[in-house]
């Protein structure tokens, strides 16, 4: 084979490759937040779960003197970044902001319940149950 031609091949080889591996996109998997349906269907649930919370007799205490807006905001930042989302939660601990508040383990259980109520209208099986699993830590610090 003709010393040109040998090079011109591996020249045109070499090209192929480049362009090939150049092309390839690895394909990565969405985020739960992504799934989820992402920051709309968070302020969604939010919205609804702490709407409901505050008009329920048993629970709506734990509410008093909180700005309701500003919670709602720090909670849908916190599940943001809990569900890989790229959103930044600036607020406190759990421990910390619910010091205080001297939380029942029914009033926290009557909130969940809110809350899935509201998960159940909006996100698909999958990705609630992975959500409460990322969240259920969170008692023994709101409790």
């Amino acid at each position: 084979m003709n010393k040109h031609v040998l090079i011109a091949l591996m020249l045109l080889l070499c090209s192929c490759v480049q362009m090939q591996s150049s092309s390839t996109k690895v394909a990565v998997a969405p985020t739960l937040f992504e799934r989820i349906g992402g920051l709309p269907v968070l302020n969604i649930v939010v919205s609804e779960t702490i709407d409901q919370s505050v008009n329920d007799p048993k629970i709506k205490r734990s509410f008093d003197g909180i700005k309701l807006s500003t919670l709602k905001q720090s909670v849908v930042d916190q599940l943001c970044v809990l569900t890989g989302g790229s959103c930044v939660y600036e607020g406190e601990t759990m421990q910390n902001s619910h010091r205080d508040l001297k939380i029942t383990t029914a009033e926290f259980e009557l909130f969940v319940e809110a809350f899935r109520t509201s998960l159940n209208k909006h996100v698909g099986e999958r990705e609630k149950n992975e959500l409460l699993k990322i969240l259920a830590p969170m008692k023994r610090d709101i409790v």
